[in-house]
Formats: structure tokens, C-alpha cells, sequence
């Protein structure tokens, strides 16, 4: 674990001990073993750790969930039964974030935790609702929306009875046993009744963040574009520069699947050539990545 990761790792504890406003920096830095003054070498403030608990949290849990996915050897249903259970798992070893995640203080931090918030819950209900379609077929595509959305909320609660209620429950029992579960709502499900969410109805949630991020893509790309074009042809430096820049812009092709330590690393390379253009693009990339500070999670 590297130093960023253990500051991480003290301020969830503590923002779910005290709550997120009475924790300050100085409590974060003692938890964390360091000085006060260098925290800020790490983070810039409490907001950003904020972001970055729950960034670096969700990108770890989606990246194993992908991995399941990926599984060629699994049917539809054990891929999802068994991304279930990575869930659960996941949140039960990390019960501090749960906590903070369930809170009264998470989406009131500021605008950017808010946005980060509204992504990932869009992109979990995404995630069920997708998985479900392919597990139970065209029967159950009108009612995929309130399928995911009920048995999101059966799985929050028994999350918040763990997190917050300290219960003990067979973790390897929940997934199979939420399952069953959507088995037997699946089978009530009939064409006599309309379902209460559809895709229509719910465009603007599951799919505005989406259209937002392919526009910053494209704004980055662009940007990208221009500063490529008005790099001379000759000389070493400027070839070290535009190899800099077209591995950046490969990275930002993508999309969701570019690697944050990569463009920052490149983004420090480029800072010290005083390039046209070089604070419009860091300012889009910031925007894209969702953070105040862009910096490797």
C-alpha cells in the first residue's frame, strides 16, 4: 500500500467514525502517520480525499466485476451471481466506506462528491439492469429497470444491517439467496401491468453522465489535435514532446479504460513545456476525470 492509499485508508476510517465535517486534516495526518504539512503533498483538501475515497473504492470494485465479466467459461447468471458476491465481499472488508457511503455526509460534501455519487448509483443500476436482460431474456426486458432498482434496494439493506447495524450475516449465502429472490419477482412479472420505470422515463439518469464524458472526450481529442499541428516537425525536444502527446491522446481514446497514472504521468512531462493550450487541455482532462486536482488514485 503507498502512502496516497494509506491516507486513503485513515480518513474512511475516521470520516466513518466522526462523520465527514468533524474530521480535520491534522486527525487525518495523525492516522496516517505523517506530518500534517506533507498530507498536503498528497492532497490538496478534505474535499479531494473525499473524491478520492470513493474513486479509488468503486474504480477497484468495477475493475473486478469487468474481470468476471471477461470470463468467457461462466454463464450469464453464475457471472452475476458470483459479481454479486465480489460486492458484498467487498463492502463487508471495507464496512468504514459503507458507512460513510450511507451516511448524512457523503452527498453533502460538495457538487463533485454529489456528481460522483449520482455516477456510480447510475452505473450500478446500469450494471443489474444489463445483467438481468441477458440472464432472463426479452421476458423481462420491460420490467429490467424495476427489477434492478428492487433488488438494489434489497441488497443496500442488508449492507446497511452489516455496516451500520454491526450484524453478522453468511456472506456466501447472499448472493444465491438475492438471486432466488429476483427468480421469483422475475416470475410475477406479467404483461397485464406497466412497469413503474423505463428506459424512457429514466434516459436522463442512466445516460446524461455518459453523453457528458464522450463530450469532454472529445474536447480533450481535440485539444490534443491542435497542440499535435503546432509542434515543429524537427528537433529532438520537440519529438519528445510529440510522442508525449500522441501517447496521450491513444490513452484518451479509451475512454473510461485510460489509465489515470498514465496521463498524469504524461501530464507532468508536458506542464514544463509552457505549451499552447497545455491549461485548457489539463483543465478538460480534470473535468473528465471528476476531480478538482487531477492526480493518480
Amino acid at each position: 500500500m503507498n502512502r496516497k492509499e494509506e491516507i486513503i485508508q485513515a480518513a474512511m476510517k475516521l470520516f466513518a467514525q466522526k462523520g465527514y465535517y468533524a474530521t480535520s486534516m491534522q486527525e487525518i495526518a495523525e492516522q496516517s502517520g505523517i506530518a500534517k504539512g506533507s498530507i498536503y503533498n498528497y492532497f490538496k483538501s478534505k474535499e479531494e480525499i473525499a473524491v478520492s475515497i470513493l474513486r479509488y473504492y468503486y474504480d477497484v470494485l468495477f475493475r473486478k466485476m469487468k474481470d468476471i465479466a471477461d470470463d468467457v467459461a461462466l454463464s450469464a447468471r453464475e457471472k452475476f451471481e458470483k459479481q454479486l458476491s465480489v460486492q458484498i465481499e467487498e463492502f463487508y472488508r471495507h464496512k468504514e466506506l459503507v458507512q460513510m457511503h450511507m451516511g448524512e455526509q457523503t452527498v453533502k460534501v460538495n457538487d463533485e462528491v454529489h456528481r460522483l455519487v449520482f455516477r456510480i448509483r447510475a452505473k450500478m443500476l446500469n450494471w443489474y439492469r444489463r445483467a438481468i436482460e441477458e440472464i432472463y431474456g426479452e421476458k423481462v426486458r420491460r420490467f429490467s429497470l424495476d427489477c434492478a432498482t428492487m433488488l438494489n434496494g434489497m441488497l443496500k439493506e442488508y449492507l446497511f444491517y452489516m455496516a451500520i447495524d454491526r450484524k453478522q450475516l453468511p456472506l456466501a449465502k447472499m448472493a444465491p439467496f438475492l438471486l432466488r429472490r429476483l427468480d421469483a419477482l422475475v416470475a410475477s412479472m406479467n404483461g397485464r401491468e406497466e412497469p413503474l420505470l423505463t428506459i424512457e422515463t429514466m434516459h436522463d439518469y442512466l445516460f446524461a453522465e455518459q453523453t457528458d464524458q464522450q463530450e469532454r472526450q472529445k474536447q480533450i481529442l481535440a485539444y490534443l489535435d491542435h497542440m499535435i499541428a503546432a509542434m515543429p516537425i524537427n528537433g529532438e525536444m520537440e519529438e519528445d514532446v510529440r510522442y508525449s502527446l500522441e501517447t496521450l491522446k491513444l490513452e484518451m481514446k479509451k475512454g473510461e479504460e485510460a489509465r489515470p497514472f498514465m496521463v498524469d504521468a504524461l501530464l507532468l512531462y508536458l506542464e514544463k513545456w509552457d505549451l499552447p493550450l497545455y491549461n485548457e487541455l489539463k483543465a478538460a482532462i480534470e473535468r473528465y476525470f471528476d476531480r478538482q486536482k487531477f492526480s493518480a488514485g
